[in-house]
Formats: structure tokens, sequence, C-alpha cells
């Protein structure tokens, strides 16, 4: 997610309200022929706001009686709702990926298997970027499959004359200008998509800590910030009529489509 053009927040909001997140356009005015003793025409930075409609709410839940929680560990209660936090989050950036299709943002930049990908076609797709301007800071997001393809290619396992060892941290280092991301959880959106290039343009997201009314009883309600620094939400109380206690991780977010040059698609077929 820290890939697309998000806003990350912790600050209380409430489904239906708006967020603007700043999007720079493609289109730039052109250059000027500057004149002797003429005034300088100031243009303008050719930025406008994307308004995001906080209209999506998903939540996971968890409860465990007394006995439960007698027989458990608070670590192994911990994992569970890490468990619980990862699902949601998978969940979300799901969704929000599901904007990644041909309608929005045309042809695929590279359609094949995983078995005919290699660096040759990373550099394929680094030119598409550079045809459409795309700005340098760029991120290339693949399934495992298309990763392992990469993993496996003579180029990238012999880089230790670069001072980085592929095959010791099974991680591909950055490559034609791309920081390299793999996730497991791109969504095929009906169009067999394996994966994305982007400089975070492509798609504008908002997230924010949906907070409970005034007078309530939980014994915790707070906003939750991963690693990603996706925002989440905790409600946790004890229900005393049957001696349960009740945790309940939502997220309250919103996105839409940015600037159509922002994402480069990678399909299988």
């Amino acid at each position: 997610m820290a890939a697309l053009n998000t806003i990350f927040s912790d600050d209380a909001a409430r489904k239906g309200d708006r967020v603007s997140v700043p999007r720079l356009n493609s289109a730039l005015d052109a250059a000027l022929d500057k004149s002797v003793g003429g005034s300088y025409t100031v243009q303008d930075i050719d930025s406008d706001a994307v308004e995001i409609v906080l209209n999506k709410h998903k939540y996971v839940s968890m409860g465990a009686d007394d006995i439960e929680v007698a027989d458990s560990s608070a670590l192994v209660l911990e994992r569970y709702g890490v468990r619980k936090g990862n699902q949601l989050a998978k969940t979300v950036a799901q969704d929000v990926f599901s904007e990644i299709t041909n309608a929005n943002f045309g042809a695929a930049a590279f359609t094949g298997a995983a078995s005919t990908f290699d660096e040759d076609d990373v550099a394929d797709i680094a030119e598409s970027c550079d045809d459409d301007d795309m700005p340098e800071d760029r991120y290339l997001v693949l399934s495992p499959a298309y990763i392992t393809a990469l993993r496996q290619s003579g180029a990238i396992k012999d880089t230790s004359g670069y001072g980085y060892n592929a095959i010791m941290t099974g991680e591909v280092p950055m490559l034609h200008g791309f920081k390299v991301i793999k996730s497991n959880i791109v969504p095929a959106n009906g169009e067999n998509l394996v994966g994305f290039a982007t400089d975070g343009s492509g798609i504008a997201a908002a997230f924010r800590y949906l907070a409970p009314q005034d007078g309530h009883k939980y014994d915790r309600a707070e906003s939750l910030v991963g690693e990603g620094g996706i925002t989440l939400g905790l409600r946790d109380w004890y229900s005393e009529d049957n001696g349960n206690r009740r945790s309940v991780i939502e997220c309250v977010y919103g996105y839409e489509t940015g600037i159509t040059e922002g994402v480069k698609r990678i399909v299988s077929a």
C-alpha cells in the first residue's frame, strides 16, 4: 500500500467524511519564450486534489470466553489478534487493488507466464514508464511466481560483484530503476493481473480511525498503525452477560483512480 498515493492518519473520522489527497497531473504547461524586458508568466503547478469519500468500512472480530482465556497464554491470544489484523489488511489492500483494470489504466505493459519473465522484461516495462514520463521513484509489485522467475535469473543471482547477494537474502535488488516488492495478494481482477509498476499516482486512497461515540464503556478504543502505515481501529470490551472478552479491528477508508499513466499493468495472459 505504501507504493500508492495514500494518506494514512490516526485522526478520527466518520464513514462518509471526505479527505483530499493531493495529485500531480500528468499534463504540464509548455515552456515559454522570455522576451527582453518582458514579464514572467507564472504557470500553475498543475496539481489538484482527489476528493476521497470514506465510504468503505471493513472489520474482523474475535471473542474468547473465560475458559479459553484461562487455557491460553497472552502470547497465543496476541498472535491470533495479529492474524486477524493481517486478514483485514489483506482484504482492504485487495479492495484498493481492484481499481487496477484495463478500463482504468489501459493495455498491459507485459503479458506472459512467469516462466517467460526475466530482467529484460522489467527493462521493457521501465521503457513503457519512461514513454509516459513516469517519475523515477518507481515500484514494481509482483506475485511470487514472477519474483521467483527473477530470483532464478543468472544476472540477478550473480549480484555479489555489486555488493549484494540475492541468493543469500532471497530478495531481488533494485532493478532497472524499480524498487521490487513481492506480494501474494495481487487480485486477478478477472483480467489475469499478476503485478503492476507504479510511481504511486495511479490510485489515491485515504484511511482514518473510526472513533466510538462519547460515553462508551470500551476497555480499549484506539487507533492502530501497522508497519506499512495502514490505519486500523481497535475496540475491546468484556461482556459480563456471557463472560466473553470481545475485540473488533476495523478500517474506514476510500479510494479513487488517480492518473492513468501512474500504473502499468502486468498480466499472465
